[in-house]
């Protein structure tokens, strides 16, 4: 059951996001409709853009409406579930509103196209706080987009062979990318924080990779191993992997009473976590383009005094629990 607190932040989501939505849908009907017969290129692409990315905000925020609303209980990725149906609704209405001429249909080449699909997949990992590779996506959707729209402004955006030269700049954005994500990857202990049940991840210290009593705090930039936990007691921890890999074996050890967290951020990579059957394990997931699964063998002698709550941050890589 959820409180008062609760529902009244589910409201204020729901309600925001709806209005965010249909103004979205609004603007854009009113940029390709009606800016674009007085307005120049820019303009009219800059604000159909916004109107997206306004959309996309207000289908992450209902989503996130709906994930309060089932307080945080089920394994699926609830969000990123609601964020693509959301998606899949915008899409259809588009293709109707081009097909009836109720938007100019000279956009639709444009906006049906795997470059917008590009940009909408940075758009949403911006909504999700995942901006570095958020901007690198959407940097390359517009990228992309531009030479797209120069079919539409022969005159104005002439971008001949424009990405045949160009697009090896993608490689150095994507170099920026890994180095900051490098650089900001020592200091996510510090400054992320979640709350889950009451519950603030305040405990991480900048700069340890390792196993201390039982208390974890791994970090692998394109790098991975394979760890066995031993202590008696397993106490939780971080595992962060951008462009790497863990496997962690808790076979060996034990949960202390009620909830142990285990923070898992993975970003082009993967974590294999071997748990016994009859732990009590909830997984928490903020993933997107990714996936996280509970493989484990389904027993009945399960013990709910000890749980092991992951809260998993997976973009573009996997976290499994067998």
């Amino acid at each position: 059951m959820m409180n008062t607190t609760e529902k009244n932040k589910s409201l204020l989501y729901a309600s925001v996001a709806v209005a965010l939505m249909i103004g979205g849908g609004v603007m854009l009907s009113w940029a390709l409709n009606d800016l674009y017969v007085y307005a120049t290129a820019m303009p009219v692409l800059s604000l159909a853009l916004l109107s997206v990315f306004i959309y996309i905000a207000g289908a992450t925020l209902i989503a996130r409406s709906i994930r309060i609303n089932n307080a945080y209980r089920s394994r699926n990725d609830i969000e990123g579930g609601a964020i693509f149906a959301f998606l899949l609704i915008a899409a259809g209405a588009l293709m109707i509103c081009f097909n009836t001429e109720l938007l100019n249909p000279i956009w639709k080449s444009v906006f049906l196209s795997w470059q917008m699909l590009v940009f909408v997949v940075g758009a949403i990992s911006i909504c999700r706080s995942h901006f570095i590779w958020g901007i690198l996506f959407s940097a390359a959707g517009v990228f992309f987009l531009l030479e797209k729209a120069s079919s539409i402004y022969p005159d104005v955006l002439c971008f001949e062979n424009f990405t045949a030269t160009y697009w090896p700049a993608i490689f150095i954005v994507l170099g920026l990318v890994i180095v900051l994500s490098s650089i900001m990857s020592t200091k996510y202990c510090n400054k992320t924080c979640f709350k889950i049940s009451g519950n603030w991840r305040d405990d991480c210290r900048q700069g340890e990779t390792d196993n201390n009593d039982g208390k974890i705090n791994y970090r692998f930039i394109f790098s991975g191993t394979e760890q066995v936990i031993l202590d008696p007691v397993f106490k939780g921890g971080t595992i962060d992997a951008t462009f790497g890999g863990l496997e962690l074996n808790l076979r060996r050890t034990s949960l202390a009473e009620g909830k142990t967290f285990l923070y898992v951020n993975v970003v082009f990579g993967g974590v294999e976590i071997t748990a016994p059957e009859h732990w009590d394990i909830e997984i928490v997931s903020k993933s997107f383009a990714g996936g996280v699964s509970d493989d484990r063998l389904k027993v009945k002698d399960i013990d709910h005094t000890k749980k092991l709550v992951i809260v998993a941050n997976c973009t573009f890589g996997g976290i499994t629990v067998k």
